[in-house]
């Protein structure tokens, strides 16, 4: 059986990525497999989801307050007064660049040299890249994206196709993304879609419409707001309330359009949870307002829970997943107008809803641990 590691940014923190390398994680121990996760950063005292306790965590930089980890606050927090201590190798297309010192890289890199499993997995297009140039030969180097290749600027893409050639296979969450990889590289690309692992809930639906991720532009939940603003006496008079999960940079935008145009007995800003498939179980519509959607693991979560599904098309996640008036709703990219009928249809029961939540829970069906594995396992043996 294959040893593997895991390269992350962040085991310890929430976040899509974390929650499906957990999974997957946890799925391969189960299964036997020696599963090593080296987590670049570290800030609480455990990972964020449970993990199988045969997992061996590694973390390379600890920033919770401690004298043992001075050192490593210190050289990381300097980063921002001299160009000296300015990354060099990591990718300067990485988004979240001024995470990131030569202090920090030279970490990473020696790491990276010191892999002992037989299997090392990037999470990242930028850790991707590092594992190329710096794991040994005969250690087999995955590059697993977590981002439709559209996502990424076009001097990023140039350096992807450019870096991967020097893994031995890559893997995409669809395969929409999948095809469009292949087109650019001579190496195998795979799909390995994320896990589904959540218990269905027998729970009562509530007059709610939910939406959850990072509060972020490409998320689009300023679009969701706006759909509500010509619909509102409807949600009011039907009783419907619009609940947001998540955090993010833009929650403070978010709030000043709820505000300024009179949705606050709606639209709440609920923050984060980690009980959100409760409260997808008690929701009657799940909507993905997304601008920009790699996979959308909220998506699945929320067929599971037997909510109906409204997304935008021309996103790979959606597109891959959701089959219009099937197992969910699509409508026009951006298209905020037809976004508001539809809620509004919904709301007025206009729709045979019961025939797509069936269909939802067959879909879900493809994404089970047992499923995704055996997709995983192929892939390493091929």
């Amino acid at each position: 059986m294959k040893s593997i590691t895991f390269f992350m940014h962040n085991v310890y923190a929430i976040g899509g990525t974390v929650k499906a390398i957990s999974q997957l994680a946890n799925t391969l121990a189960e299964k036997g497999h020696h599963v090593e996760i080296i987590s670049v950063f570290k800030a609480q005292s455990s990972p964020y989801f449970e993990l199988h306790p045969s997992i061996i965590v590694k973390p390379l930089i600890d920033y919770r307050p401690h004298p043992k980890n001075l050192i490593s606050i210190f050289f990381n927090r300097i980063r921002r007064y001299t160009s000296m201590n300015q990354p060099k190798k990591i990718s300067q297309f990485e988004p979240g660049i001024n995470q990131f010192s030569r202090y920090v890289e030279r970490k990473m890199i020696k790491a990276l040299n010191n892999i002992s499993t037989d299997v090392i997995v990037g999470t990242r297009a930028s850790f991707n890249i590092l594992i190329g140039n710096h794991v040994a030969s005969h250690i087999e180097k995955i590059g697993m994206e977590h981002m439709n290749f559209s996502a990424h600027p076009k001097s990023y893409q140039h350096e992807i196709i450019q870096a991967y050639e020097r893994l031995d296979k890559i893997t995409t969450l669809t395969s929409i993304d999948r095809r469009v990889y292949q087109r650019h590289l001579s190496r195998p690309v795979y799909v390995i879609p994320n896990i589904l692992s959540e218990p269905r809930l027998s729970l009562s639906k509530s007059k709610l419409i939910t939406a959850a991720g990072r509060l972020e532009y490409e998320k689009g939940f300023d679009l969701l707001i706006q759909s509500l603003i010509p619909i509102k006496q409807h949600l009011n008079q039907f009783n419907y309330i619009v609940e947001i999960f998540g955090e993010g940079q833009e929650k403070d935008k978010l709030q000043r359009l709820i505000d300024e145009n009179g949705l606050q007995e709606i639209v709440r800003l609920k923050g984060q949870t980690q009980q959100l498939n409760e409260q997808l179980a008690k929701s009657e519509i799940t909507v993905i307002p997304s601008r920009n959607e790699g996979f959308g693991m909220v998506i699945l979560e929320a067929m599971n829970q037997g909510s109906i599904i409204v997304s935008f098309d021309g996103n790979v996640g959606p597109d891959s997943i959701i089959e219009n008036n099937i197992n969910g709703y699509l409508i026009g990219h951006g298209d905020i107008k037809a976004l508001s009928r539809l809620l509004l249809r919904l709301i007025n029961q206009e729709l045979k809803e019961h025939v797509l939540i069936e269909n939802g829970y067959k879909t879900v069906e493809q994404y089970s641990p047992d499923k995704v594995y055996e997709s995983f396992i192929s892939m390493l043996n091929s």
